[in-house]
This record gives C-alpha cells, structure tokens and sequence, in this order.
C-alpha cells in the first residue's frame, strides 16, 4: 500500500482547493475577454483625466486659441455623420505649459507638466488601488470602508509621494477634507482633526465617487448590484442622493464590461448599460414617495435634451448652461447629465462624444474621465491609440511610481477572487 506523508497530504489539499474553489452563489459564469475591457476602463478613465486636464476650468477664450484648440460650437453647426470623425480626430493630449504651467494640488503636480500627466481624478482611483493592494498582501477580505479611509491618511506617506519633496503639500491641500472625513469614519472626534463626511463641500452631492470608484467594477463585472452596493459601502465621500447616483455608475460600469458591442451601430450596448443602471436600486431609491430618483431625473434630462438639440451641440450646451447656472460643475448630477447627453448627441460615437464633453468647458476631465471608463470598458483599450496610452503610463510610472498594466491585472485578478469570497463590504 502507498503511504503519504502528512505535508504531501496538505500539498495536494491545497492544490485541490485551488483548482476547483467554490464559486459563491448567484454569481454568473465568468465573462469572456474581461481583461482587455478592464484595461479599456483603466486606460479609457486615465487618458479621460489627461486629455480635459490642461484645460479644465479655464477660460474659454484662452481654450479656443490653443493649437488644435477644442471646437466652439456655433448656432446652426451640426454634429452629423460627416461631422464625428473631425471631431473625434480633435482629442489631443497636450502640455500644461500654456494654460496650467503651475502644480496645482487638485490638477497638475509637475511645473509644465507633460502630455499624459493625471490629475486628482485618476489620484482618488491610486489611493482606492492601494487600498486594494494592501488587502490584497494581507489576505483582509472584504475591504471596507475604514480600510478605505485608513488608506487616504497613508497615501501621502508612500514613496511615491515622499520621495518628491515639492508633492507632500500639495497632497496635504488635496486631501485635506478627505482626511477629516476620513478620521471621523476610523473614530476620530477632535475636531481639529476630524470632521463628520457629511459637511464635506458642504454637504454637496459631488462627482467624489465618479473620480475614486469607477476599477471597482472591475470586481464585479456582470454583477451590477454586487458591484452598486459595494460602492455604497465604501463611499464615505458622497453625500445625499449622489450617494446613490455614482454607486449606480459602478454597477452601470459592470454591466458594460460584459455588455456585447456592435461598433458600427454602438446604441444597443447604451441602451442596456443605461437600462442596468435604472434597475439597480437596493435600496429602493426609486420607490420613496413623491419624489423621484436621480438617476432617473437626470439621464431623462440628458436624454431629452440631446433631443431636443437635434444634432446641434450649440444648442445641448446652451441647455447645459441654462440649467446649470448656479450649479458647481462638479456636482454629480452635473457630470453624470454631461456624459449622457453628449453620448447621445454624437449618436453614441465614443470618441466624438469623448471630444464634445469637453468641448462644453468647465470641470472638463471630471467628464472626459467618467465618459472615458465607460467607453474603455465597452470598446477594450484599442480604442485609444498606442502613443497614448504609452504616454498615459510613462507618465504615471514617472510622477507617482505606478504600473497601470500591473494595476489593471490586479483588478482582474481580484475579480476571479471576488467569484468564490465576498471581496467588499456591501452593507
């Protein structure tokens, strides 16, 4: 009779468990080419960032005298069939020298930074990435909300950032009102250093879960709920309704990660991304009374006002103006109008759609960075040119010592874990 050996006992225990884990219940068969869109989202969500970055709220005469400047519509130009292509062959990464020479702490953190350089948008997502990491080295699953506010207090305490002396006030600015929320979330109640997330920008419903959350979906791909709720969990950031609105952007993000696309006729793959988003409500957003949900108010204005614009982008961003008047244009209601009404202006071309939420002005990378993720996550990163997506992550290697590929197959990774244990809290 051959005996084993009780270390080859486990040895091959363990390699049974690894080979057939326990798949955890509902969760769907694993998705075909899930690598590649998650890279799409990441890639798409990053270059977003870079592309609006050198001219996000600057003034608009100065915009349209830069070389190759973003298009200023005129009353009668329309956006039609002939009209995508030029305006897709508009998106440039540029330098910040002309209009944005000067680090800023929620731009830019290089003088004359280079085509390609980030912003605070993609910032939020590499303090939510070393949260995930971290996780990730110590086997602490599921991740939650505390790991994630501890994760915003370390973050200026990486090499990344210490190793550049000129970074560590300008993260210290950046973060300042994160990280009061952040000790509140871990217990702190010295208000010299900590304050309740709920008096963040004033109790604002902001784009803070639109810039920090959208690789989440990369762990629930084809999960909209799972990947909705887990948003919620984790967004200490969002406040009132916004709450609600950008964790049902992460579950939108999920079912486009798996969502087939025809590229010559893209309206399909929309218009079930779109009808994802408008089912998935745990919580019942849709159902209190004599209200209505924001994710539904919003995405029928934008729907309706690409509409009623008729092709003409001067008339979408007269509306957008006229709305928005007194509105921060950061506001999650802002962003998320912004995304869906140019997608639908520019018949769902992703690029010309890309190109005209910026072309409106204002917190342009905020919209070209949310528009991005979801374009990258339906088209795959061949979408955007080889040169740019080099120059994307040459420059985040550089400045903030991070490997996009290595980070997007962190989240695949991660994803394959997620079907057999719970990876985030989603109470």
């Amino acid at each position: 009779m051959k005996t084993f050996s009780r270390r080859a006992f486990l040895q091959a225990a363990t390699a049974a468990s690894v080979v057939a884990p326990t798949v955890l219940a509902g969760t769907p068969p694993a998705p075909t080419g899930l690598p590649a869109r998650v890279r799409g989202l990441m890639y798409g969500t990053i270059l977003g960032d870079a592309l609006g970055g050198p001219i996000e709220f600057q003034p608009p005469e100065k915009v349209h005298q830069l070389p190759d400047a973003p298009k200023l519509w005129r009353d009668g130009e329309l956006l039609d069939a002939p009209a995508r292509a030029p305006t897709a062959a508009r998106l440039r990464l540029r330098r910040y020298h002309d209009l944005r020479p000067v680090p800023e702490s929620y731009g830019q953190w290089n003088v004359d930074s280079l085509p390609g350089t980030i912003t605070d948008d993609t910032r939020h997502k590499l303090v939510l990435l070393l949260g995930l990491r971290r996780a990730d080295q110590d086997d602490r699953w599921p991740f939650d909300v505390r790991a994630l506010a501890q994760a915003h207090l370390d973050w200026p305490g990486t090499s990344a950032v210490t190793a550049r002396p000129e970074y560590i006030p300008l993260a210290a600015d950046w973060l300042e009102e994160w990280q009061f929320a952040a000790r509140w979330v871990l217990g702190g109640r010295d208000l010299r250093t900590a304050r309740p997330p709920e008096r963040m920008w004033n109790g604002l419903a902001t784009c803070c879960g639109q810039m920090a959350l959208p690789p989440l979906a990369a762990l629930f791909a084809g999960r909209p709920e799972q990947a909705y709720r887990a948003a919620y969990h984790l967004a200490f950031f969002d406040n009132g309704w916004g709450r609600d609105m950008n964790a049902a952007l992460v579950g939108a993000l999920a079912t486009a990660l798996v969502t087939p696309v025809d590229r010559t006729s893209p309206r399909a793959a929309w218009e079930a991304v779109t009808a994802s988003m408008r089912r998935t409500d745990p919580f019942g957003y849709g159902k209190v009374r004599w209200t209505q949900r924001a994710v539904d108010r919003w995405l029928d204005f934008a729907l309706k006002s690409a509409a009623d614009a008729q092709g003409h982008p001067a008339r979408l961003f007269a509306t957008l103006e006229r709305e928005f008047m007194t509105a921060s244009k950061w506001e999650a209601h802002v962003v998320f109008t912004v995304i869906f009404s140019c997608v639908a202006l520019a018949e769902h071309d992703p690029l010309a759609a890309l190109q005209l939420c910026m072309e409106w002005g204002h917190d342009s990378d905020s919209y070209a960075q949310l528009l991005g993720a979801f374009i990258g996550a339906l088209h795959g990163p061949d979408l955007f040119p080889v040169a740019w997506r080099q120059a994307a992550a040459d420059r985040l290697l550089a400045d903030h010592k991070v490997d996009v590929e290595a980070d997007c197959g962190l989240l695949v990774r991660l994803g394959r874990l997620g079907r057999t244990r719970p990876l985030v809290r989603e109470d």
